[in-house]
């Protein structure tokens, strides 16, 4: 499994996480979790997700931060 391919992954992760909890991109950013424009841009994989927003996004979306990794290879 090469690198873009993980980082699809968690990027369609995100959005089933934060649609699985009925949030839009705007509440998230209204909750002052992370910016609009940037959970879109990591949404659609134009741009990657640190750690520690990964982390963070987890636990807004009561998931594991296993959810959001490939259990597989």
């Amino acid at each position: 499994m090469n690198e873009k391919k993980i980082n699809q992954f968690i990027s369609h992760q995100l959005v089933k996480a934060r649609e699985e909890m009925g949030y839009t991109q705007m509440q998230v950013q209204q909750d002052k979790i992370i910016n609009q424009s940037n959970l879109s841009k990591i949404e659609n994989g134009a741009k990657r997700i640190s750690a520690a927003k990964l982390f963070v996004l987890a636990n807004y979306y009561k998931k594991p931060i296993t959810f959001f990794y490939i259990n597989e290879i």
